[in-house]
């Protein structure tokens, strides 16, 4: 699971959530918000942002199981409060209803593939190019790999 909330961490599926607008004035820290503003929450920001993360824009799965072992990416974790620092899935009533099923099922199907297959660069390759390109919605990857999947002895 850390290996999962850190993949969501450093490259949110999601980096701008659904705008929301509200009805009255509202006061969100220092700032004053006016009735009827459109309000966007830039996810990626928050769940890079060196202030409240050690290296953010490292990939280190271990911050789940050390510092950041309480942190969740619902309400009522173990928190009981949302963590608003970690936004993979958005929040309140608009989030996406697929984090119940995304969740487990992601931990499983990386332990799985991480425990049956030594995965590589193709042949000739150093590494597996991940570089992500930003949409205005969503993340993608911006060149497309081949990886190599060598079966694990037992």
């Amino acid at each position: 699971q850390a290996v999962v909330k850190e993949t969501l961490r450093l490259h949110t599926p999601i980096p701008l959530l659904v705008p929301h607008m509200n009805l009255r004035p509202a006061r969100l820290g220092r700032y004053h918000i006016p009735a009827e503003s459109k309000v966007v929450v830039n996810a990626w920001w928050l769940a890079n942002n060196p202030a409240w993360w050690k290296d953010p824009s490292h990939f280190r799965p271990d911050r789940f199981l050390q510092e950041e072992a309480a942190t969740d990416a619902s309400v009522g974790g173990a928190r009981k409060l949302q963590d608003f620092r970690y936004l993979p899935f958005g929040v309140g009533r608009r989030s996406c209803p697929g984090i119940v099923l995304a969740l487990p099922l992601l931990g499983l199907i990386v332990g799985k593939l991480v425990a049956s297959f030594e995965l590589l660069p193709p042949p000739g390759a150093d590494k597996v190019d991940v570089t992500d390109k930003g949409g205005q919605f969503s993340l993608h990857i911006a060149n497309h790999s081949v990886v190599v999947f060598r079966p694990v002895q037992p």
